[in-house]
This record gives structure tokens, sequence and C-alpha cells, in this order.
């Protein structure tokens, strides 16, 4: 017996032709769309599209959750808020990279036209992601007191950080669904479901909000089971669409998982992209306990920072993961050519795009750190971590592309190593070096600046190898799906 099952409709079946452009029957209604034809530029732009679109609306509703926590939230909301969410965002960033590694597999399969394999693929991923949240969520419960007091949490915000966390860990298991089906979707060149799914969580989330956290008086307690509740909604959609496939390939409770050898294949591509993601948050963890020797204002103006940073940080990581189901599709296809002009297009989409709104940002600096705050010392700190910052963030959108371009290849190691060597040791080695002789919070601010060159050091050399290499062996007459595919 299937507990879920595929759309069986004459149009929802027919095949997908190879050499076929966009615009086909099964692309209307079931979303997938193949990269590997078409206009590069216009393609590329239209499927990273809905995925900055999606960033930016994460980031408003983020935005809203964060007005709600510093107004009604109490005295020690948002310290308690940032705190706790440092030690979500370890889980839930592994996942995120995970599904970028889910996005490489996936998209090379289906620009193959391996659809039995596809088929198990997601299958696959879907069943890891809701394993480690049941386990991830018992841990979170048992041991969120102790991740708290790691993190030298002050003990004034020690109550309110710990509900907010034992609250949002029963949240993990359909945030990492969603990461890992989206990753899914991404890969067969869907990136409008999620949007349309995430602006409906959002709207929900922000509804809650206002229903528990001011009508009812629940304060951060409210925020937090408004987040959890439209996080489950969430997840279930998203396993819902991926019922809804191709029917050769959709989600279904019969599925076969990938045999052993390829699961670990899988694997290597998911792991170490999720350890890149978990690294970032690792090096925000250890620079956390930095900036709480600052005091309880520098930990808020840190949190108002991010929620500004945002509005680069999500569209940048977005069009990254954007740019490897591109690139993985093309691979799968053995349309190399295609590879190499999205790449010229990203870096310089990343350059331009991002010191344009940089420089929007500065200029409307102090009236949104007020929107947040009130506090003057936590308005100072906030405003000097955007100016120290802004002016520099173009080189993390580089990063971004160099990474995205990298596992679309199928390498995610190197962005692993990346990720370990100049964000979790660069800027923790950086910041206990200089501190003692210039204690001041702009020695914290240069560490994600310099660290973001660092990074590019390894990334960029290290893409041109790995593009060289796959040319040489196209010249030498090697298929391009057969040698880099999943299995």
């Amino acid at each position: 017996m299937k507990i879920f099952s595929c759309s069986k409709s004459k149009q929802e079946s027919i095949s997908i032709k190879d050499g076929n452009s966009s615009g086909s029957p099964e692309e209307a209604v079931t979303g997938e769309v193949r990269m590997d034809v078409g206009p590069i530029h216009r393609k590329l732009l239209a499927y990273a599209a809905p995925l900055l679109l999606m960033q930016l609306l994460l980031q408003f509703y983020n935005i809203a959750d964060c007005a709600v926590v510093g107004r009604f939230g109490g005295a020690f909301g948002l310290a308690a808020v940032g705190v706790a969410g440092l030690v979500l965002a370890v889980h839930i960033n592994f996942f995120i990279g995970f599904g970028v590694g889910v996005t490489s597999a996936v998209s090379r399969l289906f620009g193959a036209r391996q659809y039995d394999k596809l088929r198990q693929a997601i299958a696959t991923s879907v069943a890891i992601a809701t394993a480690a949240g049941i386990f991830l969520t018992l841990m979170g419960e048992l041991l969120g007191k102790r991740y708290l007091l790691w993190l030298s949490c002050p003990a004034e915000a020690m109550g309110d950080a710990l509900l907010y966390a034992q609250i949002c860990f029963l949240g993990l298991i359909p945030q990492l669904v969603y990461n890992v089906a989206n990753g899914v979707l991404r890969a067969l060149g869907n990136t409008k479901t999620p949007l349309y799914f995430l602006a409906g969580s959002a709207v929900l989330n922000v509804v809650l909000d206002l229903v528990l956290a001011v009508g009812m008086h629940c304060g951060l307690e409210g925020v937090a089971w408004a987040t959890v509740s439209a996080q489950w909604v969430l997840g279930l959609a998203m396993v819902w669409r991926l019922t809804r496939l191709d029917e050769r390939f959709c989600l279904t409770a019969g599925t076969k998982l990938l045999p052993m050898s390829e699961l670990f294949r899988l694997l290597r591509l998911g792991i170490p992209s999720g350890m890149q993601a978990a690294f970032m948050s690792i090096s925000s963890l250890l620079i956390q306990i930095s900036i709480d020797g600052f005091g309880p204002a520098a930990m808020a103006g840190m949190v108002v920072y991010a929620k500004i940073e945002g509005f680069l940080y999500y569209p940048a990581f977005a069009y990254g993961m954007a740019l490897t189901g591109f690139i993985g599709q093309n691979l799968g296809s053995g349309r190399l050519d295609r590879v190499e002009e999205a790449m010229r297009i990203s870096r310089r989409t990343a350059i331009y795009g991002t010191m344009a709104v940089c420089a929007g940002l500065i200029l409307i600096a102090e009236p949104l750190v007020s929107f947040f705050t009130g506090d003057p010392a936590t308005h100072a700190n906030a405003l000097a971590a955007v100016y120290w910052t802004f002016p520099f963030y173009f080189l993390y959108s580089l990063n971004q592309v160099y990474i995205g371009g990298l596992k679309g290849l199928g390498e995610t190691g190197i962005p692993m190593f990346s990720a370990l060597f100049a964000y979790a040791l660069f800027r923790v080695l950086w910041c206990e070096a200089l501190l003692p002789h210039w204690y001041d919070m702009a020695v914290i601010y240069n560490a994600y600046n310099v660290s973001f060159l660092v990074s590019l050091a390894i990334l960029i050399p290290s893409y041109r190898r790995m593009y060289h290499r796959l040319i040489a062996s196209k010249g030498e007459g090697v298929s391009m799906p057969e040698k880099y595919r999943l299995a």
C-alpha cells in the first residue's frame, strides 16, 4: 500500500523529451524545468529570481519577528533570541547545506535522465532529514541549557533563551525536511513552489505572532510557538509537493531507498556541504563568546545587524544555491560551455549587484536600526557593524558564486575546507590575537572582512583546476554524465 501517490493524469505523465526547450507541458503542470537548453542568462536569472525573492521574503519575516520580540518579548528578548538562535542555526544550517549537496546530486541525475535512481535519491534524502530531525530534537531538549552555558549566555537572559530554544527545537523536523525538499525542487528547476509555500508560512507566522505575543500577551513564548506552528505547516506542504512530481520520480511510500554504496555517494556530496554551513554557524558561536564580553548592548546590536545584513547574506546564498542546480543539470547533460558562461554572468552579478544594495543600505542604516531598538548603546553597536562590513560585502557574494560553481561540478569538500579554515579557524584566531591589544568590536567586524578574502584565495584556484580537468576529460572523449553522475 502506498501512503503517497503521484499525479496520474495523462497530462502530468508526459515524458520529458531529450533536447526539449522551455515551456513544455510537463513544466507547466509539475514544475520541473530543464536548464541545459535555452538562453543561459535568461534561464539562470529566471531560475534564481524566485530563490532571491524567497530569501528576501524570509528576511522581511525575520524583521517583523524581531520587531515583535523587541517590543513585546521582554527586557532581554532580543539577546535571548540571538543566543538561542545561534544554537538552532548550527543544526538548521547543516541541513540547508546538506540540501545544497542534494541539489548537486539530484540535478545531475535529472540532467542525465536517470529517473529510477532519481526517485530513490529523493526518497532517501527525505528519510535522512526526518531521522536526523528526530535525533537532533531529542538532543536539543536534553542539552539545551548546556549549549547556552557553553556560549556564556548572560544569567539575566538565560531563562528566556532556554525557553525559546526548547520550544523552537520542536520545529527542527519540519525545518530539516523543508530544506532537503527545497534542494530537490531546486535540482528539478522548480524554484517557484518553495517561494509560494514559504510566503504562506511567513504570513501564518506573522499572524500567529500578533495573536499569541501581542493579543494574548504570551510574549517571547508566543513568538516561539508561532514559529514552530508555521514550520510544521511548511514542512508538511513540501512533503505533499514531492508526491506531486512527475510520476516517474515522485515521492511514494513504496520507493526503495538507495543501496548502501550509492547512499555513500549521496552522503559524500551532502555531508561536506552541510559541514560547510555548520562551520559558518560554529564560527558565529565561537565569535559570540568574544561578543558576549562586550555586554548585552553589543549582543543585541549584533542581532539587529544580522537582520539588516540578511538583505545581503540571504540573496547571495540563494544565488549560490541556484548556480549549483543550474551547473549540475548542465554537467549531467555534458554542457560545459554553459557552465563557464553561467559563472561569468554570476561573477558580474555578484559584484555589481551587491555593491549597489550595500550603498542603499548604508544610506538608510540609521532609520533601519532605529526600527528595531530605541536603546542608544544597541543602536551604536549595530550601526558600527554596518559601516565596517558592508563596503566589503561583495567579497562574500563572490564566495557564494565559487561555492555554487564547485558544488555544481560535484565538489563539496573544498567549500567545506574553505569554511573550516577561513570562517571557523581564521576568524577565531584573528580575534584571539588582536583583542588583547585592541579591545574593540571593530576587531570582530574586520574578522569577517578579511576571512572573505582568505576564502576566495582557496575557492578561485580550486574551481579553475576542477573546471580545466573536466574540459580535459571531455577532450579525451570521456562522457560527462557517465563520469560525474551520482553512481
